[in-house]
């Protein structure tokens, strides 16, 4: 298993950048500022995209495994190459998503707590309804990890 910075052509990577986030022009917002990562093991199984959000707090704002290999520890392999690569520069490791019930259990195994929410930021910016799990995301429930 190898974990590989990706600097350029970082759309070559949609199909799993859509799997965390239907809407492309909400992906646009982020992928050139944040530093993207790709986990390799045979192929590339997972990404994610991580920004700096200041005072100490590194945010994922994509992460994704491909769906034939979720389950098996790729997700948990990449928060945890995060949390140990940026433990010098920053204090908190959070992510934002949806108050989901195949997300949120994920985020609690890998040691992230509650913090806060936006309410109705999946209503307001999104151009259609997402669901997941059979929810209806309508809050952004914001999770974090002290690293």
């Amino acid at each position: 298993m190898k974990i590989r910075e990706v600097d350029k052509n970082k759309k070559q990577f949609i199909s799993l950048l859509l799997l965390a986030d239907e809407q492309e022009n909400m992906i646009d917002r982020y992928i050139e500022k944040g530093t993207m990562y790709v986990l390799e093991d045979g192929n590339v199984k997972a990404e994610c995209v991580v920004t700096d959000e200041d005072n100490g707090i590194l945010e994922i704002k994509n992460i994704a495994v491909d769906p034939q290999n979720q389950g098996k520890g790729y997700g948990k392999a990449l928060i945890d190459f995060l949390a140990s690569k940026y433990a010098d520069e920053y204090s908190v490791l959070q992510v934002g998503t949806g108050d989901s019930p195949l997300t949120i259990p994920f985020y609690e195994k890998c040691g992230f707590v509650r913090s806060h929410k936006i309410p109705n930021f999946f209503t307001d910016n999104y151009d259609h309804p997402i669901y997941e799990g059979g929810v209806q995301l309508i809050d952004m429930v914001y999770l974090q990890r002290h690293i």
